[in-house]
């Protein structure tokens, strides 16, 4: 699937593969694995850590000589590096384990994945440890619990983020290259496939997301301010080191940046897509940063500022039909 090709994160990775299931189980004892990780410990944790993705491999990509695999967990994507892939992980789907090295350097940072050992599902599942069941262990992290309502489309009916790049990604794209006719189909079904994909993996809605890259870029990703700000979501460069993205003029990892960084200003005001008013503050802290807004009591006096929120949530309504 040509989504697959955008998803990838370049990074050096060290790695040994498993040559049987007993080597693999070995390494998995030595680091005191158990069962695989979740999605909300993944999403969280800061430092660098050994550990177990159960997941869905559905896709590797090559480059300069490394390899990337593409691989589900619930509706989250991941990426992982790799300087060699099993054979077996190429054959299309593939229902696995991976053993990989995870590494953040900051808490809204973004998370590396290497490739250490890998094996069949069938051959590890029957190992795990399973937890005793509490009753306090009802919660749902957003990522498994996003409904396509809030990231592509108004139908409200739970699609994991490959299933809603495959279904919405044609629609988004030929939306973009409508709005930007200098880009290609193949660059716009690439920046359609990213937005959709992140906006499940953080619970937003991708029509949102949409709205500020009009805004912020009109879907140019080679969009460069007076200021500094880069790429498709117009990210500083503080900015985009705090969110651990490296190159920001890689349209993945920028608008992985973009919506993250949107995700944490909406957490930040309590915001949701059906409050004008926390969403307004989110925009506008967005745009003009968090201390601004609080400096000001709301959103600031800046007429750029303003107009942006207003713009943005104009293109947002027309966007869902309103």
């Amino acid at each position: 699937m040509r989504w697959v090709a955008i998803l990838a994160v370049v990074c050096a990775a060290g790695m040994s593969l498993a040559q049987s299931p007993s080597e693999y189980l070995a390494l998995r004892k030595k680091n005191k694995i158990t069962a695989p990780v979740s999605i909300s410990e993944l999403d969280s944790f800061v430092g660098s850590k050994i550990f177990e993705l159960k997941c869905t491999v559905n896709g590797i990509m090559d480059m300069d000589g490394k390899s990337s695999i593409s691989a589900e967990m619930g509706s989250s994507l991941q990426v992982i590096d790799a300087e060699v892939v099993p054979a077996w992980l190429k054959g299309g789907t593939v229902q696995a384990r991976l053993l990989v090295k995870a590494t953040r350097e900051e808490q809204y940072g973004a998370v590396t994945l290497n490739l250490l050992m890998a094996s069949a599902e069938s051959d590890i599942a029957k190992f795990d440890i399973q937890p005793k069941k509490v009753a306090s262990l009802k919660t749902t992290t957003r990522a498994t619990s996003t409904k396509v309502s809030r990231s592509a489309s108004s139908k409200g009916r739970p699609l994991p983020a490959r299933e809603a790049i495959a279904a919405y990604a044609p629609t988004y794209a030929t939306f973009i290259k409508n709005h930007n006719k200098r880009l290609s189909y193949d660059k716009a079904y690439e920046i359609a496939s990213a937005v959709i994909g992140w906006s499940v993996n953080y619970n937003v809605d991708a029509r949102l997301v949409m709205a500020l890259l009009i805004a912020e870029s009109d879907f140019n990703p080679a969009e460069l301010s007076g200021p500094g700000a880069t790429g498709l979501g117009q990210l500083m460069p503080e900015t985009a080191r705090e969110l651990g993205v490296r190159n920001p003029w890689n349209t993945n990892e920028n608008l992985y940046g973009t919506v993250k960084y949107l995700k944490t200003q909406m957490d930040r005001y309590g915001a949701s897509e059906d409050n004008a008013h926390r969403l307004s503050l989110a925009l506008a802290a967005y745009n003009a940063g968090p201390g601004a807004v609080k400096k000001h009591g709301g959103i600031p006096p800046y007429r750029e500022t303003q107009n942006y929120v207003k713009r943005i949530l104009r293109t947002y309504r027309q966007l869902c039909g309103a």
